[in-house]
């Protein structure tokens, strides 16, 4: 019988396995073997030390849900749903072509600075390990060679440069993160397409990763801001009126360019509201216009719902940097201020006048508040510093 219930055992293309964690919980995965093909699938389900009734209560829950999803997966796998056939063959697929594709689907969305950052890390894995990259080699130990290569790799001067003698740079820091996450999204985004089953980049250190030092944010304070609306240098162009609306809204700059008048509409409390789909991100946002943002928005006149609401905004970020200089040095402003120095702005005032992180993070459109956390460290920073401008008594 012990012979017959083992056989039976491994035949069963889908067992539950328990992983023990650190905080003393267990997680529930999916240990699946068919076609000689080990995969691992977990769930983020987890076990609790039982220590009182509602523990057990939530562990049978729990194992009650892992064991209908693993037989939801063993219909699959009997319908050749479950991609395990295929898997030899996606694993195949050249991972250069695939972020390819990719650099094309940002150019055509118009996120340029993600095309060029993903053709640049393309470039580099090329000379890395040649065109013939599938994704059966790209592993943890591909990756932290390519982390190795990027460390040692040279700026790339152009070829009649007349300084014969001077010396290629090695790559920023900033830059090599930069070149990183852009494969590291590839690899996000093949697992998410079913390719891979797990990111390997996921499991390197993060010591060997390429991360540079936190620059501090620039922002503007509130009486620079005033500085700014109290300038009587008025130019044709939208810049000034268009940057402090961002200052008031946190919008970037791709998406106040593209602003149009449908998209400012009335909210059922009666307050004035703009929802838009950031360019960025394609994420679709709601942001309250306040009376400080709604003072720099241009008359509408008979503008129909589709015409843009800034007509005279440069149509590139750099083009309109250019020109804020102008304004920002007439102002008497030395630091350096870019368009995005706006969002910065709106996160850092609203955080010291009293809105919660949760708040901010959702004004802004981020997926994840560890980004918004940066602004709330700016803003301890400045009450730091404002309690050390008393002497010592």
């Amino acid at each position: 019988m012990r012979k017959k219930a083992a056989e039976n055992d491994v035949k069963e293309p889908v067992k539950i396995r328990l992983k023990e964690l650190k905080s003393g919980n267990k997680s529930i995965y999916l240990d699946c073997y068919v076609n000689g093909v080990r995969e691992y699938k977990f769930l983020n389900l987890y076990l609790r030390p039982e220590v009182t009734r509602e523990d057990k209560k939530w562990n049978k829950e729990q194992m009650q849900l892992a064991n209908a999803i693993k037989a939801q997966y063993i219909i699959d796998i009997q319908h050749g749903e479950f991609g395990f056939k295929d898997r030899n063959r996606t694993r195949k697929l050249n991972f250069i072509s695939y972020c390819e594709d990719m650099a094309a689907q940002y150019e055509a969305k118009g996120q340029t600075s993600c095309a060029v950052l993903m053709r640049s890390a393309i470039l580099r894995m090329v000379r890395y390990k040649g065109k013939n990259i599938s994704f059966n080699h790209v592993t943890k130990e591909f990756l932290i060679g390519y982390i190795e290569f990027l460390n040692s790799e040279t700026r790339d001067f152009d070829k009649d440069c007349k300084d014969a003698d001077r010396k290629p740079k090695p790559l920023s820091e900033v830059y090599k993160e930069a070149l990183f996450a852009r494969i590291m999204v590839a690899l996000n985004q093949a697992e998410r397409d079913g390719i891979i089953i797990k990111n390997p980049g996921k499991d390197i250190d993060r010591k060997l990763k390429p991360h540079s030092e936190q620059k501090s944010r620039c922002f503007l304070t509130l009486e620079e801001v005033k500085k700014i609306i109290d300038l009587d240098y008025r130019p044709k162009n939208d810049v000034k009126p268009a940057f402090l609306f961002c200052c008031f809204s946190g919008l970037r700059f791709s998406d106040v360019y593209k602003m149009k008048w449908g998209e400012i509409t009335m909210s059922q409390d009666g307050n004035v509201q703009l929802e838009t789909t950031m360019k960025k991100t394609g994420k679709t946002i709601w942001v309250p216009l306040s009376d400080n943002a709604l003072r720099w928005l241009p008359e509408r006149g008979d503008a129909s719902d589709d015409e843009r609401v800034f007509k005279n905004l440069p149509d590139q970020a750099s083009n309109a940097d250019s020109r804020l200089k102008t304004l920002i040095s007439h102002a008497g402003i030395t630091k350096h201020v870019t368009f995005h120095v706006a969002r910065h702005t709106f996160a850092t005032l609203t955080l010291q006048y009293g809105a919660d992180l949760y708040t901010v993070s959702k004004l802004l459109g981020h997926s994840n508040i560890r980004t918004t956390q940066i602004y709330a460290k700016i803003v301890d920073e400045s009450k730091r510093r404002a309690v050390n401008l008393i002497p010592n008594l």
